[in-house]
């Protein structure tokens, strides 16, 4: 209980058929809901297009963009 006769509840556990599935795609290397996807972050943080780098066309007329 807390100050001013409030309950806080507890935090919930997963049921134990979700903490099964779980441990099941962690140990097939699979992503999981709440944690980083280190895959994910490695293919996000690659260039678009690997030693070009991100460019586009001249303006025709030699002008700023």
């Amino acid at each position: 209980m807390t100050g001013g006769g409030v309950t806080t509840p507890a935090p919930a556990t997963d049921p134990p058929i979700y903490q099964t599935l779980l441990r099941h795609w962690a140990s097939r290397g699979r992503t999981l809901p709440g944690r980083r996807d280190q895959e994910w972050a490695r293919i996000a943080a690659a260039p678009v297009w690997p030693g070009h780098g991100v460019s586009g066309s001249p303006d025709p007329r030699g002008g700023g963009r």
